[in-house]
């Protein structure tokens, strides 16, 4: 059997929806990207979206909405994607490196506190693997928080949706994502002048001089996607956590460091995530059964700063695999999937 790490979901309505621009002649962003904000806002619970291309593209509008420029400093995971690292450079701002806490493996908080200055202008803060982070400590730090929600669509805390609660939120659609529209990406406000800011810095055609404006429009494609996505997602994240209670049941017997999710957290499980001390040698066992399993973030952003230290951040890198959960697995695959698991942890360990 061959399980990658991530399948893309696609249906025939998905694949309706897409022609059906192609063939109305109208491709670029116009009324199907309109249409995609407002059922993402009424989704997430906010006032205003503004559709982009891209994940790194929303964070950078999102800096850029902020008043962030250069010489401030933006505050954010070593335990990250580089995205937030290059939109903060793309705003001309300087990115500061906190650690992780190594049980849930989202931002801690006293590592935050410890980097803030005056120059502190903005605190990136996401979801990590679709488990949301301890929000409320950090928003009463006074900062601008911007929430990265690009794995974490539809979780909530304390019932309220991730994206509904920082100063402005940032999703990803790409392919691998909980919805996908391909590429592209959503920044979300409840601020008017903020969405003002947003429109106005997306795309410069017939706009004044005045300030540098950007490229980073949405197509109607992409958002005939998304809203076809969108209807299903309820049904993604069902499917999602069934997968996750079963590897859940599966695995309770070994003793595991699993991702810890607190009762007040309603995770979308992005990905299933456990760490073991033999990492590689459970990732090479698993590929030899013809299941795919990652290193969950590629290589932390601290890594390249031998004089900044992330030691939780150090611990979680070094142990953390994350194995296939995603809607479009079978219950055979996911059957196989802890087959080979279990195998593994008997004969490596």
């Amino acid at each position: 059997m061959d399980i990658p790490h991530s399948r893309l979901l696609i249906d025939e309505s998905d694949i309706k929806a897409v022609t059906d621009v192609l063939a109305s002649g109208h491709i670029a962003q116009g009324r199907k990207t309109r249409d995609f904000e407002g059922e993402f806002a009424s989704f997430v619970g906010t006032k205003f979206a503004t559709a982009v291309s891209s994940g790194t593209a929303a964070i950078h509008l999102a800096l850029a909405s902020l008043g962030v420029g250069r010489g401030d400093e933006v505050i954010m995971p070593s335990y990250v994607c580089t995205s937030p690292y290059m939109a903060a450079l793309h705003a001309g701002a300087v990115p500061i490196i906190a650690d992780i806490g190594n049980s849930d493996f989202n931002l801690d908080l006293e590592s935050v506190k410890n980097r803030i200055t005056p120059r502190t202008k903005a605190l990136i803060v996401p979801h990590m693997f679709g488990c949301p982070v301890d929000i409320d400590p950090f928003l009463e730090l006074g900062i601008p928080l911007i929430e990265d929600c690009a794995q974490s669509a539809g979780a909530e805390y304390r019932g309220r949706r991730v994206g509904s609660m920082g100063r402005v939120s940032v999703f990803s659609f790409y392919a691998t994502k909980i919805m996908t529209t391909g590429e592209g990406g959503m920044v979300m406000t409840n601020d008017p002048e903020i969405n003002d800011q947003l429109k106005a810095l997306r795309d410069y055609d017939g706009r004044s001089l005045d300030v540098v404006r950007y490229n980073y429009k949405m197509t109607d494609m992409e958002a005939a996607l998304g809203l076809s996505q969108l209807k299903r997602l309820p049904d993604f994240i069902r499917r999602r956590k069934q997968i996750a209670r079963t590897y859940n049941n599966r695995l309770s017997s070994y003793n595991l460091s699993l991702q810890f999710q607190a009762p007040h957290k309603n995770s979308v499980h992005y990905r299933y995530v456990l760490l073991c001390e033999k990492m590689e040698q459970l990732r090479g066992h698993m590929r030899k059964r013809g299941v795919s399993c990652e290193k969950p973030v590629s290589v932390p952003l601290h890594f390249s700063f031998p004089n900044i230290r992330c030691p939780n951040t150090d611990f979680v890198y070094g142990r953390a695999i994350s194995i296939p959960l995603y809607p479009a697995l079978s219950d055979d695959e996911v059957d196989y999937v802890m087959d080979s698991l279990e195998l593994g942890l008997i004969t490596i360990f």
